[in-house]
This record gives C-alpha cells, structure tokens and sequence, in this order.
C-alpha cells in the first residue's frame, strides 16, 4: 500500500510540473512574457533593382508600433561571411522592451547561408554608393511599412556606419529619428587618404564613387539626434574622423553624443558599450527627450 501511495504522490507531482511549469501558456496564454526573450530570426528579402535579406528579431513585448532598430554591418575586409550584426540585433532585440530590430545584409555580401543581390566591392570605401544607400533605404522603408514603428533608430557599424551617415543625409527627417554611428570612416576622402599612408597599393589611387556623410552634413535633419562611438586604439577608422562628423553636425544645431571609448579598437559592435549606446538612445527618443 505504501508503494501505490507513493508511486500516485510521484504521478501527482510530475502532473503538477507538467502543467504548470512546462505549459503555462495552457492556464495564461494572456501572460506577458520576459523581456528577454525575443522571436529571432525570420528572414525577408527585399526587393529593389536587387534581392537583400534581413533578419528580424522581436522582442517579445511587441506592441503595433514598436521601436524599429536598423543594422547595418561593416565591410568585412577580411572576406568572411557577415554575421555579427546579427548577433548584435538579437540581443538588442532581447534587451529593449518593445522593438523589432532588423539586421540587413548588404548588397553583395554573403552570411553563409544566403547572399544578397549586387557588387561586394573592394573594402576600400567603394561600396557606400549611391545605389548601396537607396537599396538600404528601401528596405527601410519596407520594414516601416511592415510594422508601423513609432520611433526608428539606424545603427551602422563601419562602411555600415558610413551608409547611414549617407541615408541621414540624403533623406533627412524621413530616415529616422535618432542613429548610432560606430567606428565610422565619415570623411571618405580623408579615410582613403589614412588608408592609402598605412596600407600602400594602386587599388586606393583608384577613383571610388562613394558618398561621404561629411559631405551630406547639411541636409542631415535638425531634428535628428546622433551617438557616434569609436575606440580609442582604433587604427582602422581612427577617431579624428568622428570628431570631425560631430563638429560639422554641431555646427548645425545637431544634437550630438560622442564617445572614444577608453581601450578599444575597431571591431567594437558586440562590446557592451556599444549595446548600452542603443538603451540610451532607445530611452531617449521614447520619451521625447
């Protein structure tokens, strides 16, 4: 009898841990669930003169106008596929209440898996063209169209900074409302020439047809608010250029953050500064400040 007794007192137990811990979504499909959770990874493609996919990371409190995040990675010269923008976006997506943050592969540019459409380029700061710039703003708009944001905050690292850079530039107000610029070359022509002095080679007598957020600066929208972040020990991008983006900007009424952070260099996308920046923004442009 003891037996039976304790086998039922077993069977209850794992009744209990069944329905109650394993499926709570029988008793409170209604629940809110944890901020730190997200829906990853769907994948769209876009289509304008080219097919460009991106991936999408909800948070899982996702209203019917969230916060709209935009990355944009950087030029990966070492030829390798292009993933860590990825792994940005679905932290980010993990990490602020109420977004949807889409991780857009660029034109040319391979993940492993999928390619998109178009010229990967030379990593010379021939690739920010203006065709690069409208293939990205279409997908932009696409994903405005998808989910209604209330808010949308660009976030370029690199060549990807300088892409966005250009897209505040060339649409204004109509791109976003706010922008995280990391490690960005946002002087081409000053970029090429430091590249040139360090790295020597023809390919950078090479005329490029890029277009440079420094050149853009007057048409950036004065509503705009920017972060620009760049590492101390960057030798890629080094931090001259981005103060010399800030100043322009400044000099326009732009509201404008700049952090060198102490230590780093330029692969700085996945430090937890970089992520911390994105909170501040998202925080900021929330509640209208």
């Amino acid at each position: 009898m003891r037996h039976i007794i304790s086998t039922a007192a077993t069977g209850l137990a794992l009744l209990y841990f069944v329905l109650f811990r394993c499926g709570p979504s029988a008793f409170a499909q209604s629940a809110v669930a944890p901020q730190n959770t997200t829906n990853t990874g769907a994948t769209i493609w876009v289509t304008t003169t080219q097919r460009i996919k991106s991936k999408l990371y909800e948070n899982a409190r996702l209203s019917q106008d969230p916060i709209l995040v935009v990355v944009v990675h950087g030029d990966a010269s070492d030829g390798s596929p292009s993933t860590y923008h990825y792994r940005f976006a679905e932290k980010a997506a993990a990490t602020i209440s109420d977004a949807v943050v889409a991780a857009v592969l660029r034109p040319g540019y391979s993940d492993g898996e999928d390619t998109s459409d178009g010229m990967r380029g030379y990593t010379t700061g021939d690739n920010w063209t203006p065709e690069v710039v409208n293939a990205v703003a279409t997908v932009l708009s696409e994903l405005k169209d998808k989910y209604h944001p209330r808010r949308v905050i660009l976030v370029g690292h690199s060549g990807g900074a300088a892409i966005v850079g250009n897209l505040l530039g060339l649409q204004g107000a109509a791109a976003a409302d706010a922008a995280l610029l990391v490690s960005c070359p946002c002087d081409v022509t000053a970029w090429r020439k430091y590249m040139r002095s360090i790295k020597g080679g023809a390919i950078w007598e090479r005329p490029v047809r890029s277009l440079s957020p420094l050149a853009l600066v007057d048409s950036v929208s004065a509503s705009a608010k920017l972060w620009l972040l760049v590492g101390s020990d960057d030798q890629i991008t080094p931090s001259a250029l981005t103060l010399a983006y800030a100043e322009a900007l400044r000099n326009r009424n732009i509201a404008v953050n700049v952090t060198i952070a102490p230590g780093l260099g330029h692969n700085i996308l996945l430090e937890p500064i970089a992520m911390e920046h994105l909170k501040e923004i998202a925080s900021t442009i929330n509640t209208g400040r």
